[in-house]
């Protein structure tokens, strides 16, 4: 579907937005900002760098984006003039991701001087420096997300978000198209984003191919244009992992839930079923019924376990 992805994982470089994005995700304006120029984030806390111009530079955190607030541009316009040259063009020097200037204050000559000298983008704020610090850190956490591509389609079944699997040509579209049809959303086909936060995994479509589905025989359909909005969403919790094969005859399948394996994506374990795929079986059903059976184990109940107590009482 406009080109296939390789079904192995696809690390992506998380750390790196173009310095626009940046810029408007926090409304910030653009001071000093070469055209293309791109930041690279290895964390999200930001830097105060009122000791750095008082000469402290021993703990200096390089890698931060240095935030100036009313205080630090105050002390700054303190100094000698000389003097705090110096120290911001040593500052920017040392290859900060980019720096901004809070509550709407105009940058001091110096700043711009060295923020043009090194090409790094110079940014001002009108927010108060706290809260433009906690969103900017909000906005470097999401894009530090650990994130893979994965080759499979992404479904919301009644709530629970079920990234099935397989190899091409087994039916995983389909299957989601006779989804959808009976009240279900798609979330993604054929190319599945998975962005670790915390310990969730949340799956979305490439912006390219959001709400296609491919349909070998018929070709490409836009689901939120033919079955509406509601058939639709653009992100979901993965919550389960069903890999769909071929079926083999002589193969001993699990019949009554016992075995309990897992798929691990991005250190998350996530629990795993193998559903066989043969001619006149309802998989739409079957895997209706299999997100409900591990929902139902996720709050405590197992049907397998109730057999099993079933049994033994039977037998006293």
């Amino acid at each position: 579907m406009l080109g296939k992805y390789n079904k192995a994982k696809e690390e992506t470089n998380a750390g790196v937005v173009p310095a626009v994005d940046f810029a408007a995700a926090l409304g910030l304006t653009p001071v000093v900002l070469r055209e293309g120029a791109e930041l690279s984030f290895k964390t999200s806390a930001v830097c105060r760098p009122g000791l750095y111009l008082a000469g402290y530079e021993e703990f200096f955190a390089a890698t931060r984006v240095v935030l100036f607030g009313s205080a630090e541009v105050s002390f700054a316009m303190s100094l000698d003039k000389a003097l705090l040259a110096e120290r911001i063009d040593k500052m920017f020097s040392l290859g900060i991701p980019c720096a901004v200037v809070a509550r709407g204050i105009k940058p001091p000559a110096e700043f711009v001087t060295a923020a043009e000298r090194y090409e790094v983008p110079l940014f001002t704020s009108s927010d108060i420096t706290g809260k433009i610090g906690a969103d900017i850190s909000t906005y470097i956490t999401s894009v530090l997300a650990e994130e893979v591509t994965l080759h499979g389609v992404l479904v919301d079944v009644a709530g629970m978000g079920i990234l099935l699997v397989g190899e091409s040509g087994i039916g995983k579209s389909e299957v989601a198209l006779e989804l959808v049809h009976r009240g279900h959303r798609l979330v993604a086909d054929d190319s599945v984003i998975i962005r670790r936060s915390g310990g969730i995994l949340i799956g979305r479509s490439p912006e390219l191919i959001r709400h296609m589905l491919e349909i070998r025989g018929v070709g490409i359909i836009n689901v939120e244009r033919m079955f509406g909005s509601v058939a639709v969403r653009v992100n979901k919790s993965v919550d389960a992992v069903f890999e769909l094969v071929d079926w083999e005859e002589g193969k001993n399948y699990d019949r009554i839930g016992s075995e309990d394996l897992t798929e691990e994506i991005l250190g998350v374990s996530l629990p795993k079923l193998e559903i066989p795929v043969k001619a006149g079986r309802n998989l739409f059903v079957v895997i209706e019924a299999a997100a409900a059976a591990i929902r139902q184990k996720e709050l405590g109940y197992s049907a397998h376990e109730e057999l099993e107590q079933r049994l033994k009482n039977a037998k006293k």
